[in-house]
């Protein structure tokens, strides 16, 4: 057989980290060479970046609970330094900067967080967070143990205590983790040998205990050579669909994240800016359990590379390192934002500030799974497939070891050979075949009626009757206990469970083996499982994918832009209760004015002004109100009373602008800028685009799409 996976069982040394802590509850967390564990039972958490400085904050408990709807159960984010003290001394921490509000909304929400406090964050941001004085004040000895430095350092990082006080674990807060700097002796900055960077990350720690930011776990970056002081910090790992800060404007070679293979590292990432030798670890794989904090959840444009994450990308990316062995999934970013306003300066990176690329001023939109608007893409319910399977099955898989095929790709670039791994729990016996058949802006051979052989010390297992369709993932569960029956093989995709109820997917016909007692199993379709979304214990699937659900104190709610919307509601038994709604229609009258049109010399036409007009908006009836602006050019900004909202970089999608972040302007003014006349780059002023886009400059229409709300149900808390 072509496929064979062997199983040898084996002790593997499992090894307790010095690393643990208790919240006030008295939970104890820890950690070894495996996974995390919360009173010595292993835990396998979903972790995603949200920056609440790019948001308003009169929004935040919606969209931490959008991301909580979607799976997340820890929110990562930056504490940017240039956002809070862009002028030396003049700390701010209100409006969108309220970091000790956020973290609150965070812990009402039920959500834990990861803070990323520097100093040098990176996030596409301005000087990578650093102040513009920080930066000229210490200039080489930034990133070092140099006094002048550290000195600055240590009033950041008591800052940050101060508003965080009371919210570490220890003290009934949500902040379980820290992460100290980012892409450090990987991407720029710090001294040149390695004594002297590990020197630093442990000054680095010491501060932030000084500065009471105790929490169980602290990170750092792994990947490229980043230093990771054993037993001080777990190493994060990451990986990326594409590369937008490549310097070049080609297409990019076929990615090895969508290949299984022991402990991945992306060598892609921060490409633009490594040191060269930087490519080994500077840690121990077998002491450090294999995390993730920044799997691209989408990708963020630059001016030269406008590049786009399929929706199937960046679930079957995730798919493959979960299948590698990850016991952490992290994603960068999994909620869009907008940078906030500067008080001297832009707040982006630019080539202007000495990086290699040029990004939108305004927005920071990343194409991921929410976007700067809260609006849902498909790869939000893509990954929520992942995530509802881990909500029910992390911890089994946390404690599993993981085998390879004895047939692997000859490269990325090999679309035959199936690409499949196994996580076997040597415990239970249950296993887990991952399947991934996407590769990126690539097409898989369709495999119908394929095979895995599974040979175990107790016998062979043959998983057959396998239909994966090209650009399908997923995972297959074996020897799997199913309520009261013994699932021992499928060929189905494994979702969730609402108590001894079994959900799977699959566009085939599913065969289901059992062992004496058949178990109660739903079998749904791949469309209908990346709209399932989990509440309480009822699982909601939305007829349209763009709806989503979320629950704010113990009311259910939909969020939709269609004036009909059906629910199916599945229980923990019983038949499915459909559920059909009706709301609107609201209709909102959208008028345009062309303004003037901006020359070169030459006579050349570098950009357009139009004046968009909107009608009385009915807010009593709506929730949201999108404005839609569909163009041809080669980037677009939006103004509001002479003042630059919002930005974008034409990707080849449409345009949406969240209207009520600016209060519902009765008008607005969108320049759009001439494809003849892009940001200038060292590429010969050309732009790589993966989708198709119309060149021009000219806005071709506008059109107002209001989003409703609409009560599902209600729940006992």
């Amino acid at each position: 057989m072509e496929n064979v996976i062997k199983v040898t069982w084996q002790e593997n040394e499992r090894i307790k980290l010095p690393m643990c802590g208790k919240d006030s509850r008295g939970n104890l967390y820890e950690v070894d060479n495996l996974s995390f564990m919360k009173n010595g039972k292993r835990f396998l958490p979903v972790m995603g970046e949200f920056h609440y400085s790019r948001y308003e904050p009169a929004d935040w408990e919606e969209e931490l609970l959008k991301m909580k709807a979607g799976g997340i159960r820890i929110v990562a984010t930056y504490v940017f330094w240039i956002h809070h003290e862009e002028r030396k001394g003049e700390w701010d921490f209100t409006g969108c900067r309220d970091l000790r509000r956020f973290l609150d909304v965070c812990k009402k929400a039920g959500l834990q967080v990861w803070l990323r406090i520097g100093p040098w964050a990176h996030g596409e941001c301005r000087n990578g967070g650093f102040p513009d004085w920080l930066v000229k004040e210490c200039g080489d000895r930034l990133r070092s143990n140099a006094p002048v430095y550290l000195q600055e350092v240590e009033r950041f990082y008591r800052k940050i205590g101060e508003q965080a006080a009371g919210r570490m674990a220890k003290d009934g807060g949500p902040v379980i983790g820290i992460q100290l700097e980012n892409e450090y002796g990987h991407c720029g900055g710090g001294p040149s040998s390695t004594e002297e960077c590990m020197a630093h990350m442990r000054t680095l720690k010491k501060m932030a205990l000084d500065a009471s930011l105790e929490v169980p776990y602290y990170t750092s970056t792994g990947w490229g050579g980043g230093i990771v002081v054993d037993g001080e910090t777990l190493p994060v790992l990451g990986g990326y669909v594409d590369a937008p800060w490549a310097e070049h404007v080609e297409e990019m070679p076929a990615s090895a994240n969508f290949v299984f293979s022991s402990y991945k590292q992306d060598e892609n990432i921060g490409s633009d800016l490594k040191r060269q030798e930087s490519r080994n670890f500077t840690f121990s794989i077998e002491k450090n359990p294999y995390l993730t904090a920044e799997l691209g959840g989408g990708l963020q444009v630059t001016s030269h590379r406008r590049t786009y994450p399929y929706p199937e990308d960046i679930e079957a990316q995730a798919l493959c390192m979960l299948g590698s062995g990850a016991n952490l999934l992290g994603y960068y970013m999994y909620h869009g934002g907008i940078n906030p306003e500067g008080k001297d300066t832009t707040l982006q990176e630019s080539r202007a500030t000495g990086y290699n690329n040029d990004l939108p001023v305004k927005s920071y939109d990343f194409q991921t799974c929410i976007r700067e608007s809260g609006e849902v893409k498909e790869s939000y319910g893509r990954l929520r497939r992942l995530h509802l399977f881990l909500e029910d099955f992390g911890e089994e898989l946390a404690g599993s070891l993981t085998y390879f095929p004895e047939k692997r790709p000859g490269s990325p670039e090999d679309m035959h050979t199936l690409r499949t791994t196994a996580r076997i729990n040597q415990d239970t016996g249950t296993g887990f075949l991952f399947v991934n058949n996407h590769q990126r802006r690539r097409v898989m051979e369709e495999r119908d009626n394929a095979a895995v052989k599974l040979v175990m010390p107790d016998g062979e297992l043959i998983l057959d009757s396998l239909h994966i369709q090209s650009g399908a993932c997923g995972i297959i569960p074996f020897r799997l206990s199913c309520g009261t029956g013994f699932l021992e093989k499928t060929n189905a995709f494994l979702l969730c469970r609402l108590g001894s109820r079994y959900f799977f997917y699959t566009d085939g016909e599913p065969v289901y083996q059992w062992k004496d007692q058949e178990g109660d199993v739903v079998t749904l379709t791949s469309g209908q499982a990346s709209r399932a979304c989990r509440i309480g214990d009822t699982l909601y699937i939305p007829e349209h994918a763009d709806s989503s659900l979320i629950e704010r104190e113990g009311r259910i709610c939909l969020l939709t832009v269609h004036e009909e919307e059906k629910v199916l509601c599945y229980g923990s038994t019983g038949e499915p209760e459909e559920k059909s709604f009706r709301t609107g229609p609201v209709k909102v009258a959208v008028g345009t004015e062309l303004l003037e049109s901006g020359g070169l010399a030459g006579g050349e036409q570098e950009y357009c002004e139009y004046q968009v007009s909107l009608g009385a908006v009915p807010v009593d009836n709506i929730h949201q109100l999108y404005l839609e602006a569909d163009y041809a050019g080669d980037r677009a900004e939006v103004y509001l009373d002479g003042k630059l909202a919002d930005d974008w970089f034409t990707t080849g999608e449409t345009w949406h602008i969240a209207l009520k972040r600016f209060g519902y302007p009765a008008s607005l003014v969108i320049r759009i800028y001439s494809s003849d006349h892009p940001i200038p780059n060292p590429y010969g002023n050309r732009v790589y685009y993966d989708l198709p886009v119309e060149e021009g400059c000219v806005l071709k229409g506008v059109k107002a799409i209001p989003e409703y709300t609409m009560e599902i149900s209600r729940r006992m808390m």
